[in-house]
């Protein structure tokens, strides 16, 4: 089903909170127990773990271990955000649904740079997402994918290695976004939304059957945006389309096709702040949260994306079935951009650099799933074997002026405190001219066992990546084959109390482009990782805890080769670096129509091996070392106001490093957000299944740095935004 009880018309959430929170004796006031309504709610409503959320929290997911598994049972840190979390918490990116989770820091480069969605897990950078459990490709440059939450099922983020199902990925996890499927009854949603900044939004959301037989469903989401962006003068646009129909002609087969096409013809700036106004003081005043470093004549970001594909399930008999996944994905990008480059010692002059780019990438990726669920005594088999492929092809036009020491004011410098947007600019000629070709192949198996409360999970995985990398104006090509084995292994005990005790050890790899300066060619980054952790699930589902402490290292680190003879632009993989933590997560029902929802991280990040002894120790930029954060819903009884539903949440991001050398830290900040929505329905009949909802995020306004890449590049995070939704659901 496609609503949740929070947010449904109040007699269904009063019905939903009855019937799931409170007990057999207390579920109405006639004292008459509904022991025959009971078990049929509770089979009917299962949670699948490609569907939707059933209740204030997720109990399943099939990322960590690609099968239907439940979260109490995977040694292994896994979270899950739902549709329903993201509406609530007026979330209109990835990022800022993240930032009520755990192990992640995210929007590193703020409200600025929305456009991408920036973030790092466990201290490592997470430059790529999922979708429907594959590799959404990107060339490395401008050409980026981004999936609109409003199609996103729910968003489940798997913490530490994972290659050994998905292949290449960074050591700190992935996001796998789930999309909104078909479902086998009428609902739908239609919004429209306005707020400051110029926001204004229309959204569409419908599901169902086609036919009297529920043969075939479909749904259709639509949306479209506009609004300004944080930096002045900016926009931001986008278009959404996303059909999608699912044909089940018997029970044992079904076929999902999946398509959307998105266009985003204004995505805000991709520019930034320097440390000293933002961070630190400046003698001469703090910068607004709106600086704009750009130019109004060279300011571009027009990204349309459209993917196509389809997932088959086809089940053979109680033991076996197979799953095949498949993909098309197109992203074109035109970038255009004049940037911060320096600061000078006058504190207010800030020279430019520019930078553009043409860029096409098409790509294509397919994941085989054979599954065998099976018996030998008492010991119960879930097995996974699978063969998956992508390939990404894409042409890079680049052109760049860059200052330089000798030559800095290539670009009109501006005064950061009196900036002038507008000037005459050079053309920017072309300078790089790219042709990619890239593959990865792999193949793996996976065991889950379970023997009464014991519970093994066993895996592995060898791969195969080539690159075939050609710049067109100088005929140099660069080719990469590098493959190699990851492998996972994890033990978790389940109590009859509900507690669930684990650890768990998990490998990660990333192919490396380049070679030393002996022309040895570089090999994969590895990742590994030790867990343990402690998971409860209160009888009832009303209480949901997670803990975990990890250890996990990344290996063949490119650095600067130091030894005698090398020229500064020469690296060899002698890095590493480790990332120690704990992580909380714990949701709470602890009466009936609340939901409590509570995270917390605690992060150590440093370098452990570098060719300069003055890097060891250091702490990598965008790893805040402690994040926490706080959500609360309430639908209040009729009896106190009928139709009303408030939320609130609190969200602490602590000091990260400013630059890699660690000079500087920013400031840790508290943000505060709020939400109230009132069901129509409650005033009058003829209203019922349309509501408003009122959205507010940063309430005080707060001026923060979100992050810094460098003491010349540092993003302000998002000022406070209010949004008015008028919804009508059927």
């Amino acid at each position: 089903m496609s609503f949740s009880f929070r947010r449904a018309p109040m007699a269904a959430a009063l019905m939903g909170a009855a019937l799931g929170m409170l007990p057999a004796h207390a579920q109405d006031g006639s004292g008459e127990e509904p022991v025959t309504l009971s078990p049929l709610v509770v089979e009917g409503e299962r949670e699948q773990a490609d569907g939707p959320v059933e209740g204030a929290f997720a109990t399943r997911s099939a990322t960590a271990t690609k099968t239907d598994t439940p979260i109490m049972e995977t040694p292994q840190s896994i979270s899950v955000i739902s549709s329903q979390d993201m509406t609530a918490r007026g979330a209109r990116s990835l990022a800022e649904a993240l930032r009520y989770s755990s192990g992640v820091t995210t929007e590193n480069r703020g409200a600025v740079v929305t456009r991408y969605d920036m973030l790092t897990m466990r201290g490592f950078q997470i430059n790529r997402n999922y979708l429907d459990g594959m590799q959404l490709q990107y060339n490395g440059w401008y050409a980026t994918p981004q999936v609109a939450p409003e199609m996103v099922e729910r968003l489940e983020i798997l913490k530490g290695p994972a290659s050994v199902l998905y292949g290449s990925s960074p050591p700190g996890g992935l996001i796998n976004l789930v999309s909104k499927r078909p479902q086998d009854k009428a609902s739908g949603e239609i919004s429209a939304s306005i707020g400051n900044k110029n926001l204004y939004e229309g959204m569409i959301d419908a599901t169902g059957p086609l036919d009297d037989e529920g043969k075939f469903l479909y749904r259709f989401i639509g949306l479209g945006r506009t609004a300004d962006g944080q930096a002045a003068t900016t926009e931001i646009e986008r278009r959404l389309i996303a059909p999608s129909l699912k044909w089940q002609p018997t029970n044992e087969t079904s076929l999902t096709f999946l398509m959307h096409y998105q266009h985003d013809p204004k995505s805000g700036a991709f520019g930034a702040v320097p440390a000293a106004g933002s961070v630190t003081s400046n003698p001469n005043g703090p910068l607004p949260t709106d600086f704009y470093d750009g130019d109004v004549k060279f300011e571009k970001f027009d990204r349309t994306q459209f993917a196509a594909g389809y997932i088959f399930e086809h089940r053979f008999d109680e033991t076996f079935s197979f799953t095949q996944n498949a993909r098309f994905l197109r992203t074109d990008v035109d970038y255009e951009s004049v940037y911060a480059a320096q600061l000078l010692p006058d504190n207010r002059t800030l020279v430019r650099g520019a930078i553009y780019s043409d860029e096409k990438s098409t790509s294509f990726a397919v994941d085989n799933q054979l599954k065998a669920k099976f018996d030998t005594g008492p010991v119960t088999h879930t097995v996974l074997a699978g063969v998956d492929y992508w390939k990404l092809d894409s042409d890079i036009e680049i052109g760049r002026l860059t200052p330089t020491l000798a030559d800095p004011f290539v670009l009109p410098p501006i005064d950061i405190y009196n900036p002038d947007n507008d000037q005459p600019l050079p053309v920017i000629p072309l300078t790089e001219l790219y042709e990619y070709s890239r593959k990865q192949t792999g193949i793996y198996l996976q065991e889950q066992m379970k023997l009464g409360g014991l519970v093994v999970l066993l895996g592995g995985r060898q791969d195969w990546y080539d690159s075939d990398d050609f710049e067109r104006l100088s005929s140099t090509r660069s080719s990469v084959k590098q493959d190699k084995f990851s492998g996972r292994a994890g033990v978790l005990y389940q109590f009859e109390n509900g507690i669930s005790p684990y650890i768990s050890y998990a490998e990660s790899f990333e192919p490396q482009s380049g070679a030393d300066r002996f022309g040895n060619t570089f090999v994969p980054t590895t990742g590994q990782q030790a867990e343990a952790g402690i998971k409860y699930l209160s009888p009832g589902d009303t209480v949901m805890i997670t803990a975990a402490i990890f250890d996990l290292t990344k290996q063949n680190v490119t650095v600067r080769d130091t030894s005698l003879g090398a020229g500064p632009s020469d690296n060899v993989q002698q890095g590493e670096i480790r990332s120690r933590g704990f992580e909380f997560e714990g949701h709470l029902r602890p009466v009936a129509g609340l939901t409590l929802s509570a995270f917390y991280t605690k992060l150590d990040v440093e370098t452990t091996k570098d060719t300069v002894a003055a890097n060891i120790g250091k702490t990598p930029v965008w790893a805040a070392d402690e994040t926490a954060s706080l959500w609360a819903e309430y639908v209040l009884p009729s009896h106190m106001v009928e139709g009303l539903t408030v939320g609130g949440g609190t969200r602490y991001v602590g000091e990260s490093w400013v630059d890699s050398a660690n000079t500087m830290t920013t400031d840790p900040y508290t943000l505060f957000d709020a939400m109230v929505e009132y069901d129509l329905g409650a005033l009058s009949p003829q209203l019922a299944g349309t509501s408003l909802r009122l959205n507010g995020t940063n309430l005080a306004d707060k001026r923060h740095v979100a992050g810094c890449y460098s003491t010349q590049w540092c993003w302000f995070g998002a000022e406070r935004t209010v949004t008015l939704t008028l919804a009508h659901r059927w």
